[in-house]
């Protein structure tokens, strides 16, 4: 898996944490978008090429110092070709369709490369400095995301946050999952908008409402009116919307019911964002027994003297986190229009819910520290104040 050998490679997260678009495909560490100056001193953008040396998922020192071009032949300012780089053209079948122009040999100083930041560094110097110095703006636009080739990433275009903040050595937490979000209205489009950015397998949304002008109000980004006139499903919309960065996500135009529940029992975690308590307390009740963890959210907001006022409430289960379940959820007596009976949603207060419920899902998933393991958590509007609750 290339993610996994950049991600657990210092010196490749060194290299993409520097904004060098990297990708490894049959055993060749590509660079994409390297900018260099032609023979009629224009600036162009090439592309690098070398063997990858690797122990596992981990990069080894480079065995040999050349590596191959794709552009033209680069240029000092002046347009004469850069010496001491060329080893000869050379068309050669590299990998899939894609052909070399030319064979490198840099081998400065005669000395042995320390790792892969050293060899790309040592030879994007040489190949860019011309055209950098001749107008480093232009070399800069020349930069475009990286669309992610290989099959085994779920993303559209490369992580490059992750290396940036030095987390994605935490990926692989997050390759196996299939992740359900049940309730894709205020606060389930918010919890997928986070879990999109992150490299689960699959992310299954299940909703039978329409997308209407009201849920444009209480969803992430901005629905066009052309989006609001389709009359799409809220799963239709959503999917279209974030398939622009995650592969896996896939959209189930049903509530669930006891005739399809079963389709929840090869989940990793399910994230509850239904206001119908019966069918909640159904829901958990089938996750309890089949032991998936799931995280329910929901909001309790009212309206007094001109302001709302209310709470935000996180609750999770888990292996061995069920105690509480019962007792927090009120058993299966309560009726439908008992809570949550004016359905007051603000865009801010369903971001909220949805923030606290990625939170404590990557606290049981070991990405963030969990001192105290709460199971519950209840935001008051009022006062400001969070209470967190063990089972």
């Amino acid at each position: 898996m290339s993610e996994a050998i950049i991600n657990r490679s210092p010196d490749l997260i060194k290299l993409q944490s520097e904004d060098y678009r990297i990708e490894i495909c049959s055993g060749y560490l590509i660079v994409h978008y390297i900018p260099y100056l032609n023979k009629n001193k224009e600036i162009k953008s090439g592309t690098l090429v070398m063997a990858l040396a690797n122990s596992g998922n981990i990069t080894i020192k480079p065995k040999d110092h050349t590596a191959y071009f794709i552009g033209e032949q680069p240029c000092n300012i002046d347009g004469s070709f850069v010496t001491s780089l060329v080893n000869s053209p050379q068309k050669q079948n590299l990998y899939a369709n894609v052909v070399s122009d030319f064979y490198l040999s840099c081998h400065p100083d005669d000395r042995v490369y320390a790792d892969y930041y050293d060899k790309v560094t040592t030879y994007y110097n040489i190949i860019s400095s011309p055209a950098v110095n001749l107008d480093s703006e232009a070399c800069r636009q020349l930069k475009k995301p990286l669309i992610v080739k290989n099959e085994d990433s779920p993303l559209v275009y490369t992580d490059t946050n992750a290396s940036h903040s030095n987390t994605a050595c935490f990926n692989d937490k997050f390759y196996p999952l299939k992740i359900a979000i049940i309730g894709a209205g205020g606060t389930g489009s918010y919890i997928l908008d986070f879990v999109s950015k992150t490299p689960v397998s699959e992310i299954h949304l299940f909703d039978a409402d329409l997308f209407n002008t009201h849920n444009a109000f209480r969803a992430p980004g901005a629905a066009s009116v052309e989006e609001l006139e389709q009359q799409l499903f809220k799963v239709e919309y959503l999917y279209k919307k974030y398939s622009q960065i995650h592969k896996g996500i896939i959209p189930h135009k049903e509530y669930i019911t006891q005739d399809n529940i079963t389709s929840l029992k090869s989940m990793s975690y399910v994230f509850l964002c239904i206001d119908k308590v019966s069918v909640r307390n159904t829901i958990a009740g089938y996750l309890i027994d089949n032991e998936i963890p799931f995280i329910n959210s929901g909001l309790g907001i009212g309206l007094s003297n001109c302001t709302l006022d209310g709470m935000v409430e996180i609750t999770a289960a888990y292996k061995d986190h069920y105690s509480h379940i019962k007792e927090v959820f009120s058993g299966n007596d309560v009726k439908d229009d008992d809570m949550y009976a004016s359905n007051i949603q603000i865009a801010e207060l369903n971001a909220m819910a949805a923030i606290y419920s990625i939170i404590k899902w990557k606290k049981m998933l070991g990405f963030y520290c969990d001192t105290k393991q709460e199971v519950r958590s209840v935001y008051s509007i009022n006062d400001n104040d969070i209470y967190n609750g063990k089972d």
